[in-house]
């Protein structure tokens, strides 16, 4: 059986090195925690993780919204509530419930790495933004990276938002873990 801090070593190993496959940060934290959390090959996680992809980069690769990586990790949360149109209709306390464990969330990111924006982590990573939906801005942000590789600065962050986001889960919505090898 795994621990606690096992399960949270393996999200941040997953968060960090699944950003080299997409190169974009929500997608892969959002596959991370799945995958953590015993998800992997799961039809529905699959199609929830396509919504992902345009959440990118600030969103849409403009860096002006929040970082990709703690919108994965918000859809991830979000998602284990398992809260359907109709749970939320008949009680809409239940937003405040996801968004409460978002939002904690959301706080590490900011204290770590000063807000929740992609200008924000990378102001924090690079002392400067770019606007990666100018192509002279993307340009010079993928040259930064090593031989075509992801940067260890954004993996960092995916690593970390992987971890965060599973610890969250474990804690709000555990029946959604599906592994055989982790004791609570």
């Amino acid at each position: 059986m795994k621990g606690m801090d096992a399960i949270l070593e393996e999200a941040y190993r997953r968060g960090y090195d699944y950003l080299g496959r997409w190169r974009a940060c929500a997608p892969t934290v959002f596959a991370a925690v799945m995958d953590t959390l015993g998800y992997s090959g799961d039809h529905v996680a699959g199609e929830v993780w396509k919504a992902t992809i345009g959440l990118a980069g600030g969103t849409g690769n403009m860096s002006l919204g929040t970082c990709g990586a703690m919108a994965g990790a918000a859809a991830a949360i979000s998602f284990s509530f398992g809260f359907t149109r109709d749970d939320v209709e008949k009680d809409v306390m239940k937003v405040l419930v996801v968004n409460s464990a978002v939002a904690e969330v959301g706080e590490k990111m900011r204290e770590k790495y000063g807000g929740i924006r992609c200008v924000d982590v990378q102001f924090h990573n690079w002392g400067k933004a770019y606007i990666l939906s100018s192509p002279k801005a993307l340009a010079e942000f993928l040259a930064m990276s090593r031989d075509g590789k992801a940067m260890p600065e954004c993996q960092r962050v995916t690593g970390d938002l992987t971890r965060w986001a599973v610890e969250k889960i474990i804690k709000c919505s555990p029946k959604f873990v599906k592994r055989d090898d982790f004791s609570f």
